[in-house]
This record gives structure tokens, sequence and C-alpha cells, in this order.
């Protein structure tokens, strides 16, 4: 990789580990902050589900944004409203501002994380040499999941919960700078169409489903508003598939399904993230209130979650190029 390179993959990784940090550092500090803003468990479920749902709903469309206004401008567009989103969370008086942080925070991760592997893409066009910078990507990706639950942990402990939201805005602005400087523009406006339509259903059918089993485990599975929030998300999930099988430029193309190969990736996938996700929630508490540990501690006994995914992170690319990816 050449010198004039450096500075471009720095960007890029700076700004994937600013958006994922957020993914395990908020999780150290959920019981300071539901003390702090006197918020319930399910309000606490939605500080983190505010963040992923947003990042889920809108990633399907950022590739299409990137392709109409330009790569590198919708990534540091990204990285500027990622900002923004970290200062309203650090400064919010109360959980409905907090939220509301936390949805900036989710839409302006979804332009930074599919965006990076196309810039990344796009600067690299040499095959051999793409797969080793994507792959040192998905390492700081580990990194950032892995720094976490500590740096969170400290910094709830001796800074307040709300540095934990301050942290992001000198990485944000340095990788602002550093993007700004390196990344060369491109776009491809003629691929690129937003499915408007597609993209509201899904943001419908996830948020209803999201808000219907929030609601549930709080206030069990006969409770009116969760009953009628899981009829809807379920409606909704059926009504988008509908459209995006009989609109002629889908934001998710369902013939993609038929690949078997595809729909058991994205299933494996699916379920890897319930499960980890959930996990790091479930043990932030669990650690925290029941067993008594501080931030710093619990910090620290979640940091081999993430430890192991940075360790074996860089194998998978060469062990699927040399097994298959069948075999793993």
């Amino acid at each position: 990789m050449s010198n004039r390179r450096l500075p471009l993959v720095a960007a890029v990784y700076l700004g994937t580990f600013v958006a994922l940090l957020d993914i395990s550092i908020v999780n150290v500090a959920l019981p300071t902050i539901q003390i702090a803003l006197g918020i319930d468990f399910a309000g606490l479920q939605w500080v983190i589900d505010a963040y992923t749902l947003c990042l889920s709903a809108f990633m399907l469309s950022a590739g299409l944004i990137g392709d109409r206004y330009g790569r590198k401008r919708s990534w540091l567009a990204g990285i500027g409203i990622f900002v923004a989103g970290s200062a309203i969370c650090a400064f919010a008086p109360n959980l409905p501002v907090l939220l509301v942080g936390r949805v900036v925070q989710g839409i302006a991760g979804s332009l930074i994380i599919p965006g990076a592997l196309s810039i990344l893409t796009q600067a690299f066009p040499d095959g051999r040499e793409r797969a080793g910078v994507i792959g040192g990507w998905a390492s700081f990706a580990a990194v950032s999941l892995l720094t976490g639950p500590v740096v969170g942990g400290i910094l709830v402990e001796t800074a307040g919960w709300q540095s934990i939201f301050l942290i992001n805005l000198p990485l944000g602005l340095a990788t602002i700078a550093l993007g700004a400087a390196s990344i060369v523009e491109n776009s491809h406006p003629e691929h690129a169409h937003l499915d408007l339509v597609g993209l509201a259903l899904s943001i419908l059918w996830l948020g209803a489903l999201t808000f219907g089993l929030i609601s549930a485990g709080e206030k069990g599975w006969g409770d009116r508003e969760a009953v009628i929030a899981l009829v809807v998300g379920f409606a909704g999930l059926v009504t988008f598939l509908v459209f995006e099988a009989r609109t002629p430029r889908p934001m998710l193309p369902l013939d993609l399904f038929r690949d078997v190969r595809f729909a058991v990736a994205n299933v494996a996938s699916f379920a890897l993230g319930l499960t980890s996700y959930t996990s790091v929630f479930l043990y932030s508490m669990f650690l925290q209130q029941a067993q008594g540990w501080s931030p710093t501690q619990t910090g620290l006994r979640m940091a081999p979650l993430f430890l192991v995914q940075m360790v074996v992170s860089p194998a998978i690319g060469r062990l699927s190029q040399r097994y298959g990816h069948s075999a793993l």
C-alpha cells in the first residue's frame, strides 16, 4: 500500500471505529444513565435499540445515497451527523432527548459503515491489496468493540456518563479532517434510485416490531399496546415484502435470497447480531446491578467476548479462501 493512501485508510478505519464504538461503550454506562435520568428498564432498551434500529433501517439506502451524491460527500456527512448526534446525547437532560440523539447517531452510522467498504473498494482496485485492507478494516472494527466496554467503564467512573458520547467529538473531527484531505470523490448517479416507499415501510415494521417486543417484555404478551404493535409490525413486514417484490427498482431485491449461500449468510448474520447484542446488554446490567461490580470491572469482564472476534477476524478471509465458505 502506497504512503499516499495511508491517510485514506486511517480515516476510514477511524470512522468505522467511532460508529461501532457506540455499540459496546453505551452498554456499560446504562445503569449510570438509568439513575441519572430516571429511566425504566424499557427505556434503557430503547437507548440501545434506537441506534441499531435506525442503523438497520437506513443502511440499505446508504449505498444509493453514495451513488447519487458522491461516496466521499455522503461518508463525510455521516461522520458530521454522528458528531452532532453524540453532542445531543451528551447534553441530553432526559430520555426523549437522549433517544433523539441515538436516532441521529443511527442514521449517521448507516452512512458510515457501508460507505467505508465502498470507499476502500474504489481506492484499492487490486484484489489482493483490497482483501488485505478490508481484513484490516474488520480487525479494526473488532478493536472498537473490544475497546468500548473497557474505555466506557473508565470514562463513566472518572468523567461521568456524558463522556462516552463526548469522546466521539474529537475523534469525529479528526476523521473528517483526514477524510476530506485524502478521499477522492466518485459517484454513479445513473445507478441511484431511492426506494422511499420501501424505506418508509422498513422503518414502520422494524419500529413497530421492536416496540411490541419491548412492551411485551415489560407488560406481558397480553398487553393491548404490545399486541397492536406486533400486529402492525408483522403486517408492515408483509406489505414491505410484497412491495419490494413488485417494484421495478427495490431497495431489497428479493431475488437475491434465491441464492442459498446469500440466504444462509444473512440468516447467520441475523442470529449472530441477535445473540451478541442481546448478551452485551444483559451482561452489562447483570454484572453491575446483580453482581455489584463497577463500570470498569464490568468492562474488563466483558472484554473477552470481543477479544475473540478481534483475534479471529483477520484469519477468516484466508480460511474461507483455503477451505471454502461452506466449511466455515
